[in-house]
């Protein structure tokens, strides 16, 4: 379980805080929802990472890996059903 804000050291703070700054100035730099995309799969990327090299979590990367799936497999579905519809 995460400690909430009220919980956190001094020090875990002013660290979420610089983590939330240097993505937040990343994701006001995107400007196309490429570039979003781009910063947002990096920040996912980075957090997994962290997290199993940090030991508290060794499935992050799986974990990312079964969401960013489920997303394409919705998509591509999604995307049959619009084709099939305008077809008919």
């Amino acid at each position: 379980m995460s400690a909430t804000p009220a919980e956190m050291s001094p020090e875990a703070t002013k660290r979420l805080n610089n983590i939330a700054k240097f993505w937040s100035d990343k994701l006001r730099a995107a400007t196309t929802d490429a570039d979003l995309a781009r910063v947002c799969f990096d920040r996912a990327r980075s957090a997994a990472v962290k997290a199993e090299r940090g030991g508290g979590n060794k499935r992050a990367m799986h974990e990312l890996a079964q969401l960013l799936a489920a997303w394409a497999e919705q998509q591509e579905q999604a995307e049959i059903v619009r084709r099939t519809r305008h077809s008919a």
